[in-house]
């Protein structure tokens, strides 16, 4: 941390503090170099916060982003922030489109909510197909299927619906498999497959 003379304080790093010459105590520094401080300060302020967001879940650089700007920072300042931190490998969509296709494939969702999602979160087409196809041939290799996930998200969700009249609960299921991502015509027959065998 530098403190100047009239107060300011900023956070940057050693090759900063040398490429603006305020490495020594007492140094007069431009104002070209004050702003440049100031810059780097502010970049390296918005790079910790994303890895403290980081810390805390898988974050897309898109989800970054839009955090970011909500700080009293330019579009640049998050875009080279960010860019830093992809160049380091800390920040990769890769790698989260990977493991939330992973996690997402385990938990139940369909290929295509799944590919749904990633697109939300600012993942690019090209690395959401690879990792919902990698997703996919690890799960397979694991026995996942289709049909199988489905139907045990709505034997899961059926047993909430027992005290639902038997329309509104086909109704219910029909909709939560729907927004789970599954196809219309397998989602209407597990709905009706799973509620007709219920007790």
């Amino acid at each position: 941390m530098l403190q100047l003379g009239d107060g300011r304080t900023f956070v940057v790093g050693v090759a900063v503090l040398s490429d603006t010459g305020a490495t020594k105590v007492g140094v007069e520094l431009s104002e070209e170099q004050v702003a440049r401080l100031a810059e780097e300060s502010t970049i390296t302020d918005l790079m910790d916060r994303a890895l403290d967001a980081l810390a805390r879940s898988r974050r897309t650089r898109r989800e970054l982003e839009l955090r970011l700007l909500k700080r009293e920072a330019t579009p640049a300042q998050v875009r080279t922030a960010l860019d830093r931190l992809e160049a380091s490998g800390v920040l990769s969509d890769d790698t989260v489109a990977r493991a939330e296709a992973g996690a997402r494939l385990r938990r139940g969702d369909a290929p295509a909510r799944v590919r749904q999602q990633l697109r939300r979160k600012g993942v690019d087409q090209r690395t959401v197909t690879e990792a919902v196809s990698e997703a996919l041939e690890e799960a397979s290799a694991d026995g996942f299927d289709e049909v199988a996930a489905c139907r045990a998200v709505a034997e899961k969700r059926a047993r909430s619906l027992r005290a639902v009249a038997p329309d509104v609960a086909e109704r219910r299921l029909l909709g939560f498999l729907l927004r789970r991502g599954y196809a219309g015509g397998l989602a209407r027959r597990i709905a009706r497959e799973v509620l007709q065998a219920r007790p």
